[in-house]
């Protein structure tokens, strides 16, 4: 872990409270809240730096890579983050260690580094403004104050506490691990690597689509594949590309990777192929639509085959990815067997 002079860098958040007496801001309008801000770092932080817009940076470990810069020439970037209060509470964090030190680790969680879109209408002001300056590589805390945590966008800070409520400031801890211009190029290329590590002898030439791979394990029965309504059993194991199991419905399976919930049933699933409109081929997990990377790799199955599907996330859970287990932009892979109904 890096370590800073004074402080463990991912700690700093939690033992912030120590710095000193002073209470948090109360939310209110503007002028006051602002009132309450500036004493507060004025005691707390003194000469911290601040921007044009009013982010003051308390600490910094400068990066020596590429220059995030404004949204318009990197507009996605991939972050670690620990986001806090004024009181020293940590609210959200990326870090699997500290959510253990903090208690609040849960293995169904995913844990790592994350993309963030980056513009109006998609991340707040303040932190944008912040990660300009930032280079791949460094670590930056630093606090965003309440009228700055809007998508909207305006050229000033007078502009800011003029039109947006400002409610509580927070303290954000973010390690700027890559800047991305082209998100789905730098999808494809990672599922790409994970396919050449994975599967000796493939490459990115083997892909059946954009972004999306099958590689078959078990020819299906008498070579049959599934091109007309019919209902089928299967086996599945999904996984996040870093090897995190986040669904299974295979009773071992889930209890040997730490996933197994006693309230769920484990069994073989259904899945419901049918025909739609101008004869496109539908599937259904039980009730519910399935992704169009798991459909995709049901339709190149067949009797008792068995296969793995790998994908990017166009083709999975899109760019807000599924609760705190998926992270958005996150390409996936399924392990799937068609089997017997019990």
């Amino acid at each position: 872990m890096i370590r800073m002079k004074r402080t463990s860098l991912y700690l700093a958040l939690a033992a912030l409270v120590v710095y000193g007496c002073a209470k948090a801001p109360v939310a209110g309008q503007n002028d006051s809240a602002k009132l309450y801000f500036e004493s507060w770092i004025h005691v707390n932080y003194p000469d911290a730096p601040r921007t044009a817009l009013g982010v003051y940076t308390l600490e910094e470990i400068p990066g020596s890579g590429t220059q995030a810069g404004s949204a318009e020439t990197s507009p996605y970037v991939r972050v670690e983050y620990v986001v806090g209060d004024l009181s020293g509470s940590v609210n959200t964090t990326t870090s699997e260690e500290l959510s253990k030190q903090l208690g609040k680790y849960s293995v169904n969680d995913y844990y790592g580094p994350v993309v963030w879109a980056r513009g109006e209408n998609i991340i707040s002001a303040g932190l944008d403004d912040a990660l300009s300056t930032m280079r791949v590589g460094g670590i930056k805390r630093f606090i965003v104050p309440g009228w700055l945590q809007t998508s909207s966008r305006y050229k000033t800070e007078e502009e800011y506490l003029k039109n947006v409520s400002g409610g509580d400031p927070s303290i954000y801890e973010v390690k700027l691990c890559e800047v991305i211009s082209d998100i789905k190029k730098w999808e494809t290329d990672s599922v790409g690597r994970y396919v050449s590590k994975h599967f000796p002898g493939k490459t990115v030439l083997d892909s059946l689509q954009y972004g999306f791979y099958y590689f078959e394990s078990k020819a299906p029965m008498d070579g049959k594949r599934f091109t007309s309504d019919t209902t089928i059993y299967i086996n599945y194991v999904g996984r996040l590309l870093n090897g995190t199991i986040f669904d299974t419905n295979i009773k071992d399976t889930a209890k040997f990777y730490g996933v197994y919930s006693a309230s769920r049933t484990y069994a073989p699933s259904s899945v419901t192929i049918s025909k739609g409109e101008n004869d496109e081929l539908t599937v259904k997990m039980g009730s519910s639509s399935v992704i169009d990377g798991f459909k995709e790799a049901i339709l190149k199955m067949g009797p008792y085959a068995k296969g793995v599907s790998v994908f990017y996330s166009t083709l999975g859970y899109g760019t807000s990815g599924s609760g705190s287990t998926i992270p958005g932009y996150g390409p996936l892979r399924f392990d799937i067997e068609v089997v017997n109904k019990s």
